[in-house]
Order: C-alpha cells, then sequence, then structure tokens
C-alpha cells in the first residue's frame, strides 16, 4: 500500500511511503504536510486481489 501525494496544480501522485497493514487490517501512514495538495492510498494489487486506489483528500496549508 502506498501513500501518495500530489501538489496543488500538478497532475502527478509521488509515493511518500510504502506501508503494510497489521494483523487486524488496519493501516496507518504518517507524514508532515509541507504544501496544499492531495493525499491518496493506492494498492498495485495481487494475483487475487485487484489493485485499488482511495478517493483523494485535499489538505490546505496555512
Amino acid at each position: 500500500m502506498e501513500l501518495q501525494f500530489k501538489k496543488k496544480g500538478t497532475s502527478t501522485f509521488k509515493t511518500l511511503k510504502t506501508t503494510t497493514t497489521d494483523s487486524k487490517g488496519n493501516l496507518k501512514a504518517t507524514t508532515k504536510a509541507t504544501a496544499d495538495g492531495y493525499f491518496r492510498y493506492s494498492f498495485a494489487g495481487t494475483s487475487t486481489t485487484p489493485a485499488v486506489t482511495s478517493a483523494a483528500d485535499y489538505v490546505d496549508i496555512k
């Protein structure tokens, strides 16, 4: 699972961190937001599980 970020005004998400879930399926990743933009999680998929990407959440730095 990848935590991705797309800076406001750009068109490409970049991977910030790669994480895994715990034994209960919980996912957690932390990072410091330094610019306005969108965060999302993306899973590339496996032979038995399809790829999926979450909706992006916008962060406005004040």
